[in-house]
């Protein structure tokens, strides 16, 4: 049975995509002989982009269709430069989507209903959530088991992670009783700056904190212009170090 992650912030450039596709990449470096699959939420396609040209597919076979179909199609589900590691692309007409889900009975439950067939086939799903608590989003927490919120240590964050982990109960009480917060990711992190000493106190009263963090580093935008993640690109980095260290902390969660 798969075990669903979503990575999710309704703010953008806390790096959720980058913290998305390193997660599914390193699970599938370090379980090769099991089936990750990446699922891009994201009307921006950035984690798309990455693996797979957006000339090479249509909404149809996007996670637009999937939505609008409620089942996913084998042509809907896209290789990567790993055998096991597969990718359900977004659409920029993924955005067009939020007022039908929102004014359908099953609106909430259509990524949860489409995923059910590969539920035995994929060990783990990530879901890379757009940048808002939408329509959209609720259909990720209603599919998944845990969530990821990658963050920004300011007193801005502190409000979101309020929203947030009353938007996580509400789901929970609602529609998914099985969904909860693994953590909060601090990345672009500088531990020694007296706003990390007194804002991660603050983090961990309403949610708990990964002890590994994520720092600011020009190696992770140089990857992505190269269409690759940093354990390819650059895995002596010291980011590239830290995510390896963050899965390490994930699969010992699940042991």
């Amino acid at each position: 049975m798969s075990r669903i992650i979503s990575i999710l912030n309704q703010k953008g450039g806390v790096g959720k995509t980058t913290t998305a596709l390193h997660l599914a990449y390193g699970f599938a470096l370090d379980y090769p002989d099991r089936k990750i699959m990446l699922v891009d939420m994201d009307s921006q396609c950035n984690a798309s982009s990455i693996f797979v040209d957006n000339s090479s597919y249509t909404r149809e076979n996007s996670v637009y269709g999937i939505l609008e179909k409620k089942e996913i199609h084998g042509n809907a589900i896209f290789d990567t430069p790993l055998e096991n590691l597969f990718i359900l692309p977004s659409h920029l007409s993924l955005i067009e989507m939020e007022n039908q889900l929102t004014t359908s009975i099953d609106g909430f439950f259509r990524l949860s209903d489409a995923l059910k067939p590969l539920k035995n086939e994929y060990e783990y799903i990530f879901i890379d959530c757009p940048p808002n608590l939408s329509a959209i989003t609720i259909n990720a927490m209603v599919s998944s088991h845990d969530i990821i919120v990658p963050l920004q240590t300011s007193k801005f964050s502190i409000d979101g992670i309020r929203f947030i982990a009353n938007a996580v109960q509400s789901v929970k009480d609602r529609y998914n009783p099985y969904l909860k917060i693994l953590g909060a990711l601090l990345t672009f992190f500088d531990p020694r700056t007296t706003i990390a000493a007194a804002m991660v106190p603050e983090i961990r009263k309403h949610i708990p904190v990964f002890q590994t963090y994520i720092s600011k580093s020009v190696a992770v935008e140089e990857a992505h212009l190269m269409k690759k993640t940093l354990f390819d690109y650059a895995p002596g980095s010291k980011v590239a170090k830290q995510y390896d260290q963050l899965i390490k902390e994930i699969q010992n969660v699940y042991r």
